[in-house]
C-alpha cells in the first residue's frame, strides 16, 4: 500500500474533484482550473524490493546496459510490403526477438502466461491475487524502422551493434521503442525476482508492426483482448509516445499524452488520354495534377483551440505554472474563451511549426506517381496526401475541401470527377478518381479531472524525476518540481486498436526528451542514465498502480 501521508493526500484528491468532460458552454468552462497540481505518489517501503539507490548501482547500470544493447542488435525492421505473416520470411526475425526476451527475463516468464497471437504478437498475463481489480496494460512495440543500406555508412557507429559510448547507446531502435520495452521487462524482472505479487493483474502486449499500421500485430492483440477481458476491462493503458520531460518556460514539465490526432490519406487518380510526347496537349496529366497540389497547399486548415483538444490543456498548464512565459500570452490562455484573447494567442503559438500542427488538421503532399517513358504521354497519374486530424476539425472537412479543389481544377480542364464512390461531373477529356484510407478519428480522450488514473500516472512521474533522476545539466534556475500536465500527439500509436479495452489510455515515454536523440533516423541514441530513470517509472508505476484499490 502507499505511505499514509501520500494515500490520505491523493484520495481527497480523487474524492473532491469532479470528472469533467469536455464542456458545452466552453465560456463558462475554461473558469475552471484545468490543471491541478499533483500529489507526489511514493511506495511504500518494502525491503524486499529494490531501492532507488539500488538502481544508481554500478552493477545495476551494467545488467541494463547488457539487455538493453541484446535487444537492439537483434534488427527487427517493419517493412510496408510484408507479406502474409507465416509466409514471408522477413517476419521470422521476430521468433530470436521471443527467445531473447525469454532467456534474458527468466523470472517474467515464470510469473507471466504468453500467448502469441498472430504467430509474433506477445501478450504477458501476470494475474493478480484479486480478481476484482481491472489489470493494467503496458504496451510497445517489437519492430522498428528499416535502415536503408545506403546510409549505414553514415552513421557513427554501426546501427546494429548497439554501441556504447560511456554515455549515450547508439542503434536503430534503441530510441523507438526498445527503449520502452526493455524498460518494461527490466522492472518486471527485479520486482519478480525480489518477491514482488500483484494484487492488480499485469498485462504487457507487444505488437510486431506498429512502425507499418499494427494491421497484423496490436489490431489482431486487441481483437484477442476484447475477446479474453472483454470492453473497458482494463484499469488504464500506457504505450509509447507523448513529449517526455521538457524544460521551457522556465519550467519542467512532464507531458503525457492523453489522446492523438486522428488520420487520413487522400488518393487522387487523373486519368487521361495517352500519346506521343512530339504531339502533346497544352498541359500533360502531371501538369493538371501539379496545378491541383499548388492549389491544395495554397490552402491551411484553420487554427481553433478549445478543451476537445488535449493540447488545450498543456497550454493551460503552461500558463498556470511557466515561470517566464509572456504576461500577455499568459492573460489570453487562461482567458481563451474570449474571442479575442483565443486569437492573439493563436498568432502567438502558430509561429511555431509544431505548436501549429497541434492547432489544426495538417495535409502533407508524399507521394507522386506519373508516365512510363520520356516519349509517351502519362495516362494515369496518382497523388496521395496524408493527412492529421485536429480534434477541432473531422474526417469529413478534409474530403469536402480536397473534392472542392479537385472539382475547381477539373471545371477548368474539362475533367470528370468521382469522388468517394460518387460521381459528381461526367468524363470528358479524362477523370478524377478520389478515395480515402486508413480513415480514422481522433483518438477518445482520456479525462484526468478527477481521474485517480491520471493522479496514479503523474504521482510516479512526479516521484521518479524529482527524486531519482539526475539533471544536472539542466538549468539550475529551473525549479526541480515537475508539473505533470496532459498532452496530444501528432503521430498515432498502437493505442489506436486498444481505445475499446479502456477509458484510460495514455502515452508516455518516461524519458528526459533531450536525452532521446534521431529516433527514425541516422545515428538514433538514448543516454542509459535516462533508460535507467524509465525502468525506475514502469517499477515505480506498478506499484503505485498496485496499491490503489
Amino acid at each position: 500500500m502507499l505511505s499514509t501521508l501520500v494515500t490520505i493526500g491523493v484520495l481527497a484528491s480523487w474524492t473532491t474533484l469532479v470528472n469533467i468532460k469536455p464542456s458545452e458552454s466552453f465560456n463558462d468552462i475554461v473558469k475552471l482550473d484545468y490543471c491541478p497540481k499533483l500529489l507526489k505518489l511514493v511506495p511504500e517501503e518494502n525491503s524486499q524490493l529494490l531501492s532507488l539507490s539500488d538502481f544508481h548501482s554500478e552493477a545495476y547500470k551494467n545488467y541494463s546496459l547488457s539487455v538493453w544493447q541484446d535487444a537492439i542488435k537483434i534488427y527487427t525492421p517493419s517493412f510496408d510490403d510484408l507479406g502474409a505473416v507465416g509466409e514471408d520470411k522477413r517476419w521470422e526475425v521476430f521468433f530470436e526477438f521471443e527467445k531473447y526476451l525469454k532467456q534474458s527475463f527468466p523470472a517474467v516468464h515464470e510469473f507471466a502466461s504468453l500467448e502469441q497471437v498472430n504467430l509474433h504478437g506477445l501478450v504477458y498475463h501476470i494475474k493478480g491475487s484479486d480478481a476484482s481489480l481491472k489489470p493494467i496494460m503496458l504496451t510497445g512495440h517489437q519492430d522498428v524502422v528499416p535502415v536503408p543500406p545506403e546510409t549505414i555508412k553514415r552513421w557513427t557507429y554501426p546501427p546494429f551493434e548497439a554501441h556504447f559510448d560511456g554515455k549515450f547507446v547508439w542503434g536503430r531502435g534503441s530510441s523507438d521503442c526498445k527503449n520502452n520495452v526493455i524498460g518494461i521487462f527490466e522492472a518486471l524482472e527485479q520486482l519478480f525476482t525480489h518477491g514482488f505479487k500483484p494484487k492488480r493483474g499485469i498485462v504487457v502486449a507487444l505488437g510486431f508492426d506498429e512502425e507499418s499500421s499494427g494491421k497484423e500485430g496490436a489490431e489482431k492483440i486487441g481483437q484477442y483482448l476484447l475477446r479474453n477481458f472483454g470492453e473497458k476491462s482494463f484499469f488504464s493503458i500506457i504505450d509509447e509516445g507523448g513529449l517526455g520531460i521538457q524544460d521551457f518556460y522556465g519550467t519542467r514539465f512532464a507531458l503525457p499524452s492523453t489522446g492523438e490526432k486522428g488520420y487520413v490519406d487522400i488518393v487522387i487518380d487523373l486519368v487521361t488520354q495517352g500519346g506521343h510526347s512530339s504531339v502533346p496537349p497544352k498541359h500533360t496529366g502531371i501538369g493538371i495534377i501539379s496545378h491541383l497540389v499548388t492549389l491544395i497547399e495554397s490552402y491551411d486548415y484553420s487554427l481553433d483551440i478549445t478543451d476537445k483538444n488535449p493540447f488545450f490543456y498543456q497550454l493551460q498548464c503552461e500558463a498556470k505554472f511557466g515561470a517566464t512565459i509572456g504576461h500577455r500570452l499568459k492573460s489570453d490562455l487562461l482567458n481563451i474563451g474570449d474571442p479575442k484573447s483565443k486569437k492573439r494567442a493563436l498568432d502567438i503559438l502558430a509561429t511555431d511549426g509544431t505548436t501549429r500542427a497541434l492547432l489544426s488538421t495538417t495535409q502533407a503532399v508524399d507521394i507522386i506517381h506519373g508516365g512510363l517513358k520520356i516519349n509517351a504521354l502519362p495516362e494515369k497519374v496518382t497523388l496521395k496526401i496524408n493527412h492529421r486530424v485536429g480534434y477541432d476539425s473531422s474526417i469529413k472537412e478534409v474530403k469536402d475541401r480536397i473534392t472542392s479543389l479537385v472539382l475547381q481544377v477539373a471545371d477548368l480542364y474539362g475533367l470528370g470527377v468521382q469522388a468517394f464512390e460518387k460521381t459528381l461531373k461526367d468524363a470528358v477529356n479524362g477523370q478524377f478518381t478520389i478515395i480515402s484510407d486508413s480513415d480514422l478519428d481522433p483518438a477518445p480522450l482520456t479525462s484526468t479531472i478527477g481521474n485517480p488514473t491520471w493522479d496514479i500516472l503523474g504521482g510516479t512521474i512526479k516521484h521518479v524525476f524529482e527524486d531519482f533522476a539526475n539533471f544536472s545539466d539542466h538549468n539550475p534556475e529551473v525549479d526541480p518540481e515537475v508539473i505533470v500536465a496532459p498532452s496530444c500527439m501528432t503521430g498515432n500509436t498502437d493505442t489506436k486498436h486498444y481505445w475499446k479495452l479502456s477509458e484510460n489510455i495514455y502515452r508516455f515515454t518516461p524519458i528526459q526528451q533531450e536525452k532521446r536523440l534521431n529516433a527514425h533516423a541516422i545515428d538514433e541514441r538514448v543516454q542509459l542514465d535516462a533508460h535507467i530513470e524509465g525502468v525506475v517509472f514502469y517499477h515505480q508505476f506498478i506499484r503505485n498502480a498496485d496499491s490503489y484499490e
